[in-house]
């Protein structure tokens, strides 16, 4: 994995506390986001697999 410049954190950084509506959470480098994709990918396709019994645990709404 290529190291990015530590020297351009300081900048990045300062932009997210600057921010009006800063994110709760922050990936600093390049090669986070496609991780981070994969893997909520996996998880919403196994939620999704499993939602009819996540559902039936709620029980009748009626």
């Amino acid at each position: 994995m290529e190291r990015g410049d530590p020297n351009a954190t300081p900048e990045a950084l300062f932009k997210v506390v600057d921010a009006e509506n800063p994110p709760l959470r922050f990936n600093l480098g390049s090669h986070n986001l496609p991780w981070v994709r994969t893997a909520y990918a996996e998880r919403l396709a196994t939620w999704e697999a499993w939602d009819a019994v996540s559902s039936a645990a709620q029980g009748s709404t009626k």
